[in-house]
């Protein structure tokens, strides 16, 4: 599968910064990039769900049961934007919430059979994304890449799942 090449390096500056001198530019530019791209590949296998739709997913396969709050923590986002996140897939069916028994002000959220089903196929296509995006990579320059980007991380303080 042919990636699409970056489009002119005046078109990606439209933050007016010095592109080739900000390690921010470049990884908000990047992470854009790659977002397109797995949006894209979703799409294409007829699988309608955002990238912040699939974040939630994601928590829920790999811990089955969460709290909003234990998602919102994982993804990095404020208590509004992942209410509106799982109303929007509960509207959709892919998952259920219910109050926790244990503590009322909890909501606990599932995954429905439509949702585990999910599964498979968009890691799937997550995993081909990944492959796509890294054969475009010398080994050594990825490892290099991953390392600075989790140190980036680790000195701005963000939670990064990946460097913990």
């Amino acid at each position: 599968m042919q990636l699409n090449r970056f489009p002119k390096e005046d078109a990606l500056n439209r933050c007016e910064c010095p592109i080739d001198e900000s390690l921010g530019c470049l990884t908000n530019h990047a992470a854009h990039a790659a977002r397109n791209y797995l949006t894209r590949r979703l799409e294409e296998h007829g699988i309608d769900i955002t990238i912040e739709q699939f974040k939630v997913m994601v928590v829920l396969w790999k811990e089955k049961v969460s709290t909003q709050q234990a998602i919102a923590d994982f993804v990095g986002k404020d208590k509004t934007s992942i209410t509106r996140l799982i109303a929007g897939l509960e509207k959709r069916s892919l998952i259920t919430r219910a109050t926790d028994e244990n503590d009322k002000r909890c909501n606990l959220v599932t995954l429905t059979p439509q949702g585990i089903a999910l599964e498979k196929p968009t890691m799937e296509i997550l995993n081909a994304a990944n492959e796509a995006i890294h054969r475009e990579f010398d080994p050594e320059e990825l490892a290099a890449t991953l390392r600075v980007l989790k140190k980036m991380c680790h000195l701005l303080h963000y939670p990064s799942k990946e460097s913990e």
